[in-house]
C-alpha cells in the first residue's frame, strides 16, 4: 500500500475515534446519566438525575466539537494530499446548461440529418430522371410502360 492511502485510514480511523470521546469523557466521569434497564430481580428503574440544561450544553458543546473535528479531518485530507470533496466526481454543469447544449446539439444533428435525407432524395430523383430520358432516347415508354397515356377513373374500361 502506498503512503497516501495508509494516511488516509489512519485520519478516518482518528475521526470515527475522536468523535466519540466527548460522549466517553461525559459519561465516563458522570457527568451525564443514563438509567439502567437492566435492573435484577424486577425493581424498578432509578431515574435520571441529570438536569435538562446538563444534557443542553452537552448537546452544544458536542456540535462545535463535531464542527472542528470536520475542519480537522479535511485539513488532514489535505495535508496528506487528498483533496476532500463532498462528492469524489468532476463538478456537474448547471442543469439549464446541459439542456441547453443537448437541445443544440440535438438541433444541429436534425438539420444535418434533414441535409443528408434531402442529398438523397435529389440523387434519388436525378437517377430516376436520368433512366426516364434514357428509355425516351432508346425509344421506350418510360419506368412504368403506360407512359403518356391518362387516367380517366379507376374502373377498369377507361384504362
Amino acid at each position: 500500500m502506498d503512503r497516501t492511502r495508509i494516511l488516509k485510514a489512519l485520519v478516518t480511523v482518528a475521526a470515527l475515534v475522536l468523535a466519540v470521546v466527548p460522549a466517553v469523557v461525559a459519561f465516563g466521569f458522570g457527568w451525564l446519566s443514563i438509567g439502567h434497564p437492566d435492573v435484577p430481580g424486577g425493581g424498578t428503574v432509578p431515574p435520571d438525575t441529570t438536569s435538562p440544561d446538563a444534557w443542553a450544553l452537552f448537546a452544544v458543546f458536542y456540535l462545535g466539537w463535531m464542527f472542528a473535528l470536520m475542519v480537522l479531518t479535511i485539513w488532514s485530507f489535505d495535508r496528506i494530499g487528498h483533496h476532500w470533496r463532498a462528492w469524489d466526481r468532476e463538478p456537474r454543469r448547471q442543469k439549464r446548461r446541459r439542456r441547453r447544449t443537448a437541445a443544440g446539439v440535438d438541433f444541429l444533428a436534425g438539420q444535418e440529418k434533414a441535409k443528408v435525407d434531402a442529398e438523397a432524395e435529389l440523387a434519388r430523383r436525378r437517377a430516376r430522371l436520368e433512366e426516364t430520358r434514357r428509355q425516351a432516347a432508346a425509344g421506350g415508354s418510360g419506368p412504368r410502360g403506360d407512359a403518356g397515356r391518362r387516367k380517366t377513373s379507376g374502373r377498369p374500361e377507361d384504362h
